[in-house]
């Protein structure tokens, strides 16, 4: 099965912003983003998608262009940061931060969830949703959630989710047990 990692595209974010699992609108580039990206994805058999609207706009169009279903999983939301949501890095306590970025798979924001807590959910969703389907899956979703779901299509240990980053509108193909990465 061939699994296409799709990042959404540029959202219209000021820089130093916090926005984890927060709503926030696409660039004003957006339109263009879009058709970029759609471009370099292959026909699709089903589109997976976080229901972020940074997300749903890109799967909306690929699965109208591709005439396949559309599934939204909340399992692909991007890391809670909870209480540091829209807040800018700098004004977030830097003991806090420094505590959390030391071990961020253990440490949590106030009122928020670690990577442990975002890849056993992931996990669940790849376990009970993707690996349950067949033919060319395209899965839109986060930066974070998307380094998770690499790991486990690859079968790599969690500390490898940093190996590899996914940029805004990049599309990364995988296939079960692939060697890509």
């Amino acid at each position: 099965m061939e699994i296409l990692l799709i990042r959404h595209t540029q959202p219209a974010v000021e820089a130093g912003i916090c926005y984890g699992q927060s709503d926030v609108p696409l660039a004003p580039t957006a339109a263009a983003d879009i058709a970029g990206t759609l471009a370099n994805i292959p026909a699709c058999d089903v589109v997976h998608s976080s229901p972020a609207s940074r997300c749903e706009v890109l799967a909306r169009a690929l699965a109208s262009r591709d005439r396949c279903p559309l599934n939204f999983a909340p399992a692909l939301l991007e890391l809670n940061f909870g209480d540091w949501e829209r807040q800018s890095w700098g004004a977030i306590p830097r003991e806090q931060s420094d505590l959390w970025a030391e071990d961020t798979w253990v440490c949590s924001p106030p009122n928020g969830e670690n990577e442990r807590d975002l890849w056993a959910r992931v996990s669940r969703w790849f376990d009970e949703d993707l690996r349950r389907s067949g033919g060319r899956q395209a899965v839109i979703a986060h930066g974070g959630s998307l380094r998770i779901l690499r790991c486990l299509i690859l079968g790599l240990a969690p500390e490898q989710r940093w190996a590899r980053q996914i940029s805004f509108g990049e599309v990364l193909p995988l296939s079960m047990n692939s060697t890509i990465g």
